[in-house]
């Protein structure tokens, strides 16, 4: 009994507990595998499940990898392995066969189904679509890999071992699949399903990734063609169809399904029973269970946002105690700084967010600096680098039911499509489209435009406007999941990591400088009070530990699969003999 059997029978125990369905008339026993094609309603939810398959959500782990979160709990032992020089073949896990099994062999029949032209064609699209996504997700990770296209018959083993594809022969087929996909795919729609606007959007992500140094070594001038021409027609079609950005960065996630949002998995409870997972992003003192602080921004993340008027922080200029002000609109919504306003229902109407050290027992000998507890004392685990972050958090949950947030999951937006494409402008020779589309992002969070419509952009030749990119997409997108990735890509891992001052990730030390009894506690004004807190730089935890880039480049592919298919090669950078740069 193949994959496709078994699902069957597990739609089959859905749809008998559904009432008023029409599969109700239906002697749902007797459903055999050519129901999947002469039946929609069983077609469509066996491609509903590799919804539940393959989009994702919030990880809220992974800003820990790079420079955007602090370490985590307050020891060296949870320093993401990455950053610890410690990561083997065996680290990343990621090679989902038994989806893309699923997905061939609903292919494998589609084209004979009998419903109607229009169904089939989505169902299909939607496949291909998962199929690229699968893909796309391995090759960025291990290069080439098994390219697997048809379902094999259970013990054929010829056809079920077989050895890794080049990293291009995959890209070719991820590329296939979309352009498939986009030719079969409807319009957007606005229900949350993979359209053709988001096989386009991401068509764009995957070029701009197979353009970049990660995989374009020589600096190829075709393969960043092919990422601007996929880019720009990805823009094209969303501007024809109404997509933009959003004129409030926070609208985004506050107003669900905004013209900005792409591709997103939606929350609704308790439709959703487990919903949009706050407990990992609240701060703990407001948690009721241990799984808490995650994405909590580093010094470094929350010193990129640019000022108003687009110049950046300049920490031999400016002061930390008034670190918040004068900020771009951005910051207002990813950094909870001391003194924050209310954002969990927990905190409404009774305290701002206070991060800073004070002088309990009034005794100035003891502690540091006299210090030695925290306003969000918690037993330890309060954020080091003094932020935590308001971003994707519902502010509409309460303590005991951090399970029924809403707040959708936005996996591609608006605002990705265009950078990509400014960057890929860059790359091929239009410097002025590329900086003109970072004033259009900068223009959303309330940048000054100065008098050259700038708003800030000083950069003029390729290098400095790549890095204007690469600092847009670090604010932009923070906690989006895009930022470990970028630096792979960029192959600047190691040396961003390595470079941060005294190789370490860091925070701010804020103290109290009056007396514990007048010390803020609730709803105090911060710009009327912040010079009198004492802010110093302090490390996170731990000293960062690299290993050379070519480790993070492509990752080892995990012993299990090695021994279980004797045709895989291990990556030449891991001790093996396959060349992911073919």
């Amino acid at each position: 009994m193949n994959r496709l059997t078994y699902f069957i029978g597990s739609i089959l125990i859905i749809l008998v507990i559904a009432s008023c369905h029409p599969l109700d008339k239906v002697n749902l026993a007797a459903l055999t595998k050519p129901d999947v094609y002469t039946l929609p309603a069983v077609a469509e939810a066996y491609v509903n499940n590799l919804y539940a398959d393959f989009l994702p959500g919030l990880n809220s782990d992974e800003g820990f990898n790079s420079d955007e979160a602090e370490a985590g709990w307050p020891n060296t032992t949870n320093i993401s392995p990455y950053l610890r020089g410690i990561i083997n073949s065996n680290t990343y896990d990621y090679m989902p066969y038994d989806g893309i099994r699923t997905i061939n062999l609903f292919l494998d029949g589609i084209d004979g189904a009998t419903f109607d032209a229009a169904t089939k064609n989505r169902l299909k699209g939607e496949s291909l679509f998962w199929r690229a996504w699968a893909y796309f997700g391995m090759v960025k990770a291990y290069g080439g890999v098994e390219l697997v296209l048809k379902p094999a018959a259970v013990g054929d083993n010829a056809a079920i071992f077989t050895a890794r594809a080049t990293t291009s022969a995959c890209y070719t087929q991820i590329i296939k699949d979309l352009d498939d996909a986009i030719g079969l795919l409807p319009d957007a729609s606005g229900n949350a399903r993979i359209n053709k606007a988001v096989a386009m959007a991401f068509k764009g992500r995957v070029t701009l990734f197979e353009a970049s140094p990660q995989f374009n070594r020589t600096n190829s001038a075709q393969l960043w063609q092919a990422a601007y021409d996929a880019n720009k027609a990805a823009v094209t079609y969303l501007d024809g169809k109404g997509f933009g950005l959003v004129d409030d960065f926070k609208q985004i996630w506050v107003s669900e399904m905004s013209k900005e949002v792409i591709m997103v998995k939606r929350y609704s409870y308790p439709e959703s029973p487990n919903g949009y997972f706050q407990v990992a992003i609240w701060p703990l003192k407001y948690s009721e269970s241990g799984a808490a602080n995650g994405n909590m921004p580093s010094l470094e993340l929350a010193s990129t946002f640019p000022m108003k008027d687009g110049s950046k922080w300049n920490p031999n200029t400016m002061n930390y105690a008034d670190f918040h002000q004068n900020r771009d609109d951005r910051f207002y919504y990813s950094i909870a700084y001391n003194g924050y306003p209310p954002y969990l229902l927990p905190m409404v109407g009774k305290e701002n967010l206070w991060t800073y050290w004070y002088d309990k027992d009034g005794d100035p000998s003891t502690g540091v600096n006299g210090k030695e507890m925290r306003a969000d004392f918690i037993n330890g685990y309060e954020s080091r680098s003094s932020f935590y972050s308001p971003k994707m958090v519902d502010s509409s949950i309460g303590v005991t039911n951090k399970l029924a947030g809403q707040i959708d999951w936005v996996e591609i937006r608006y605002a990705e499509v265009i950078m990509n494409l400014a960057e890929a402008a860059n790359e091929v020779g239009k410097p002025d489209e590329a900086v003109q589309i970072l004033g259009k992002i900068r223009a959303r969070a309330k940048i000054l435009p100065g008098s050259d419509n700038k708003y800030g952009v000083t950069a003029t030749d390729k290098g400095g406007i790549r890095q204007a990119i690469m600092d847009e997409r670090f604010v932009e997108f923070a906690f989006e999941t895009k930022r470990f990735n970028d630096l792979r890509r960029w192959r600047t891992y190691k040396s961003t990591m390595e470079g941060l001052p005294g190789s370490a990730k860091h925070g701010l030390r804020i103290e109290w400088s009056g007396t514990t009894a007048n010390r803020p506690i609730g709803l105090e004004n911060i710009d009327q009070i912040w010079n009198q807190f004492n802010v110093t730089v302090i490390e996170d935890v731990g000293k960062i530990t690299m290993m050379p880039e070519d480790k993070y480049s492509f990752f080892g592919i995990p012993a299990t699969y090695l021994e279980r298919n004797s045709k895989l090669e291990q990556n030449n950078t891991w001790g093996g003999t396959f060349d992911p740069l073919k």
